[in-house]
């Protein structure tokens, strides 16, 4: 049941700090595939420079989003399950 709350806390602190996660995730696959721009390479942009980078980010943006759910779905999947085949007041 705690691995469930886990990733239920990490999901809903994922989903808060979604968007400066994406623009990271971003900053590093470009530095990865060697599109580097004229940011310096300690510390990333705050903001997208063209509409093709901000589209870049949304899409970073929404696959985190996918994977919030799936974290909380899975840990509340995981503490429902928990409840009705060991429930704690049952004993051991």
């Amino acid at each position: 049941m705690a691995l469930g709350l886990v990733f239920i806390a990490i999901g809903v602190m994922w989903l808060l700090f979604r968007r400066p996660i994406a623009r990271r995730q971003h900053w590093i696959s470009s530095q990865m595939i060697g599109r580097r721009g004229e940011h310096s390479e300690s510390e990333p942009p705050l903001e997208a420079d063209t509409e093709a980078d901000e589209e870049r980010v949304r899409g970073f943006e929404m696959l985190g989003v996918f994977f919030c759910a799936v974290l909380i779905v899975g840990g509340l999947l995981i503490v429902v399950l928990t409840l009705i085949f060991r429930p704690p007041w049952a004993g051991k």
